[in-house]
């Protein structure tokens, strides 16, 4: 097959109409000859884009075993113009002529008889030298239909749920525009199923959206974790058989359960005097009674899916114990798994799942001479509410201040050398230095054997961030000891509380100038600069609100450059299933053309040379478009069609034009 061609026309773009970088490092001459050859690469490559064309050929195959389809009909569009319509083919082979330069666009597949259903491929035209400019772009698969029917079944009340919409796509490459040529279910009262129309012979899942009232959170769980994706109820190669049946119930009331523990020790014999904590899925903490009746300790937790025992070190007798840890978590088929750290043998077992477990562990004796700290368990996410992170221990011990860090992996410092005329940068230098300090608080509990630390200040959002427990003091010996296991890295989920506005989305060329003039006029050692505006590739930058939507899609429609406009159709997806979709974060920090910068543990880019405000992290997508500022008397711009969808189910669509800054 040819699919690679796709790529060479891809690739064509890339080195055909790309001009080069160029970073001032005190060489002007140079600097200014290749400012002068991007300029005449940039100038023709407008002109090319107004006289030339190209010519796709390609073969059109049976999905099923790959003959050639005897007639089909192809219909091309680019931003919203029919260029071809309906043109009718035979034998499987097509040709298709005077398309546009570089344009992103939608071939559509049909039949006139029905013997396959449409498909529609996204694709970029390329380069051309020449009027029809040919490209073998290879074979494109079509399938006849299948009818595939699925029943949803409510377990709580065995009757169909009736209020979803079943989605599945079977377009070949990407688009903003994908939507439109989506499979959409229709539901069968009569029969209680969902309808929907497939392609046969290639592969096809289909997807429906659990979260009915649109508050963020699903409202039915899939009964198989197969069929669960995020909020999404989903079925893979639904085009495999023609009907299916899921399974799915509604979020029930956690219940409350009663935990009966007996501590014993190697003879058997009941060990009293210490003090249980259980924590439920609702996160709510409650300590034990002991039952001298039953010589067990008694604790209740409300359950849906995990509970936590902790039993902290004690004493008894001049005895003293290590802690220990049960936890519980319910399998598919409602059992309990149990899972006990801690004590003389660590064990895991099944249980069944009722409102009173009962079961006996075996506290492990501490031995001082032979026996190191340890970790019994450990936190393997943050918490949600505070950002907090916890251990527990098998002994008592004491932390300090010092010993205990949280660092933002993903930010950095800046430090320039007009900052502090009592630092070591030097003047004209700025440092750049991955990894930022966070002030932390800490306390101890359940008798000194569980550490919680927590941030002092609210962590930023979508930054990646590592505690780390260096050395602690064991209680009983004095000893200062560093074990492993009480580390933990994890980011802040990517969400805002700013709305989304449109025109927080910014156009920048990066080249340290904005609306002609220099940005920053000097560097930190006070020596002059004075940028030149030249083209170079603009960016979109765009801000860390678009957390805050479910889907984002930009439609480039055309680009003023100098004045002149085009139209040059490119399609981006920046927002997919809510979360950041084919884009790169950034950090930006202005600085001067001529500032020297020093990076030291960088773990992000960080760009210097746009017109934007001062950022730890914001998104950023190239828009292959080369150009310079926009000026009052020469635009540049670039014009855009958008649709976006809020996380609340809000939609919005419109046409903005953005100036290159």
């Amino acid at each position: 097959m040819k699919y690679v061609n796709l790529i060479f026309i891809s690739a064509s773009i890339c080195l055909l109409t790309a001009c080069l970088e160029v970073e001032n490092d005190s060489n002007d001459d140079v600097v200014q000859a290749l400012e002068a050859q991007n300029q005449i690469l940039s100038e023709s490559n407008k002109t090319n884009n107004e006289t030339l064309s190209v010519a796709l050929t390609g073969i059109i195959l049976n999905a099923f075993d790959k003959t050639e389809i005897p007639s089909a009909n192809i219909t091309v569009v680019a931003a919203d113009v029919v260029i071809h319509d309906n043109l009718v083919f035979t034998g499987g082979e097509f040709k298709l002529e005077n398309l546009p330069v570089r344009a992103d666009i939608e071939l559509i597949i049909s039949s006139s008889d029905n013997s396959f259903i449409p498909r529609t491929f996204f694709m970029n035209t390329g380069y051309a030298y020449a009027a029809n400019t040919p490209y073998d772009i290879g074979a494109f698969l079509v399938s006849e239909g299948i009818d595939v029917q699925v029943a949803v079944i409510n377990t709580s009340t065995g009757l169909p749920l009736s209020t979803l919409e079943f989605v599945g796509y079977s377009h070949n490459g990407s688009s903003s525009r994908a939507h439109k040529y989506k499979h959409v279910s229709a539901y069968d009262e009569a029969n209680g199923v969902y309808n929907i129309t497939l392609p046969k012979f290639i592969d096809t899942s289909i997807r429906a959206n659990l979260d009915i009232n649109k508050d963020g959170e699903k409202d039915f769980f899939p009964e198989s974790n197969e069929n669960a994706y995020g909020n999404d109820l989903r079925l893979s190669s639904a085009n495999s058989q023609e009907s299916f049946t899921l399974y799915v119930e509604e979020e029930t009331p956690l219940t409350e359960v009663e935990y009966r523990i007996s501590l014993i020790d190697e003879s058997a014999n009941v060990i009293t005097g210490a003090a249980l904590l259980a924590t439920g899925s609702d996160g709510v903490e409650s300590t034990s009674t002991f039952d001298e009746a039953s010589d067990q300790y008694v604790i209740s937790a409300m359950f849906d899916d995990t509970s936590v025992i902790e039993v902290p070190s004690f004493s008894i007798n001049d005895i003293d114990y290590e802690s220990a840890s049960i936890q519980f978590s319910k399998n598919d088929d409602e059992s309990l798994n149990v899972r006990i750290y801690g004590t003389s043998q660590n064990v895991y077992y099944k249980i069944p799942n009722t409102n009173v477990v009962e079961l006996a562990i075996m506290p492990r004796v501490i031995n001082y001479s032979v026996t190191d700290l340890k970790v019994v368990t450990a936190a393997n996410e943050v918490n949600s509410v505070d950002h907090s992170f916890s251990v527990f221990y098998s002994q008592p011990i004491t932390a300090s201040a010092n010993s205990l860090s949280l660092t933002n992996t993903s930010g950095f410092t800046v430090v320039k050398g007009d900052d502090d005329t009592n630092d070591v940068v030097l003047p004209g230098t700025t440092i750049l230095t991955g990894g930022v300090d966070v002030p932390v608080t800490f306390e101890t509990s359940l008798n000194k054997t569980k550490l919680t630390i927590k941030p002092v200040n609210t962590l930023t959002l979508g930054q990646s961030y590592t505690y780390n427990v260096n050395s602690l003091v064991v209680a009983a010996t004095e000893d200062s000891v560093d074990i492993n296991g009480d580390s933990l890295s994890f980011s802040i989920e990517n969400s805002s509380d700013v709305a989304f506005d449109i025109n927080d989305v910014h156009l920048d060329n990066n080249n340290y100038t904005t609306n002609g003039t220099a940005i920053i006029t000097a560097n930190s050692a006070g020596d002059g600069v004075n940028p030149y505006n030249y083209d170079r590739n603009a960016y979109l930058y765009l801000p860390s609100s678009i957390n805050t939507l479910q889907s984002l899609s930009f439609r480039q429609v055309s680009v003023t450059q100098d004045g002149a406009s085009s139209n040059l159709i490119r399609n981006y997806i920046f927002v997919k299933d809510g979360s950041p979709y084919s884009i790169s974060s950034v950090g930006l920090v202005q600085l001067a053309q001529n500032e020297n910068v020093v990076k030291e543990n960088i773990y992000i880019d960080i760009e210097s040379g746009t017109a934007q405000a001062d950022s730890q992290k914001v998104y950023r997508a190239y828009t292959y478009v080369y150009v310079s500022d926009d000026l009052d008397s020469s635009e540049n711009s670039l014009t855009f069609e958008y649709a976006y969808e809020t996380k609340a189910g809000v939609v919005a669509t419109g046409v903005i034009t953005i100036p290159v800054q």
